[in-house]
């Protein structure tokens, strides 16, 4: 069975109701870290009209073209 190089896996499971993670050394074909499980990333929508710190910055620098502008 063919390996690749160490690297990290990180599975997640729930224990007890609380998220948990535990990581393993891999040697997988994948040949990088990566994650296994559920997801328990809080995906926080941001409020309409609500814009990231900087964006004004990136539309200006990008010739103010309609598909920059994260404003």
């Amino acid at each position: 069975m063919p390996t690749g190089p160490l690297h990290d896996r990180a599975v997640n499971s729930l224990v007890n109701g609380e998220p948990a993670q535990e990581v393993f050394p891999c040697r997988c074909t994948i040949g990088e870290d990566h994650i296994e499980g559920p997801d328990f990333v809080d995906h926080e929508e941001e409020p309409e009209g609500h814009s990231f710190a900087g964006a004004e910055e990136i539309w200006l620098s990008s010739g103010m073209d309609e598909d920059y502008d994260f404003r």
